[in-house]
């Protein structure tokens, strides 16, 4: 059902209007409302249903997988599946819940089985190789850095909450749904993870080297 056509066209590269407002409001606008009745009209084999949630949720979803894995053409794949293992499990949703944190913990399960499959065929292939991670600290030559590469510094379960933030638009609360973790763990994340990007740009506007991670 939603082969061939779920990911969206890539966007313009280095947005200073996104990044700037990276750490004060969130990028996504979306109507959480619409969005929910989407979802219960999917339920209800609304034809026009699949592709409306497709179109409003893809470009989120895709920066989402874009920021936890090692290539484009991984976070692609991981975003089809995603769509297809919410088709699979639509019939779990329940009408009249927050479809947002429902659809990022699907797309979580995602990623973890898709790093597990990926680390088994490396392994069988090479033993010493494992999947690659994001490298930190490799700075573009743009004064902003764009979004992935600005958070690729941050340990993955700060990029994980800072995505699902200010990309997919989640609450705290959402976040938390989404997470299996409690609102307070969820704050502390966003707050360490908002307080590294900071130094990180600081460091980059005074042209010094950003330090470790916290």
């Amino acid at each position: 059902m939603f082969s061939g056509g779920v990911t969206p066209h890539r966007a313009p590269a280095n947005s200073l209007a996104m990044e700037t407002s990276l750490l004060e409001s969130a990028v996504s606008q979306r109507s959480s409302v619409a969005l929910d009745r989407w979802m219960e009209r999917y339920q209800q084999a609304d034809p026009e249903a699949p592709a409306s949630l497709v179109g409003a949720l893809s470009p989120a979803l895709l920066r989402f997988f874009k920021c936890q894995v090692a290539s484009r053409e991984q976070a692609d794949d991981l975003l089809q599946e995603t769509w297809l293992r919410i088709h699979r499990v639509r019939h779990t949703y329940r009408p009249g819940e927050p479809v947002l944190p429902w659809v990022y913990a699907i797309a979580r399960r995602v990623r973890v089985d898709g790093y597990r499959r990926t680390r088994r065929i490396t392994a069988h292939e090479t033993a010493m190789e494992i999947l690659p991670e994001p490298r930190p600290g490799v700075e573009p030559r743009n004064p902003l850095p764009e979004f992935e590469t600005l958070i690729a510094a941050l340990p993955e379960a700060q990029r994980e909450v800072v995505t699902m933030l200010k990309v997919g638009g989640l609450s705290l609360e959402e976040v938390a749904c989404a997470t299996s973790c409690t609102v307070g763990a969820v704050k502390q994340k966003a707050h360490r993870a908002y307080r590294r990007l900071r130094q990180l740009l600081q460091h980059r506007a005074e042209g010094r080297p950003a330090g470790g991670n916290q």
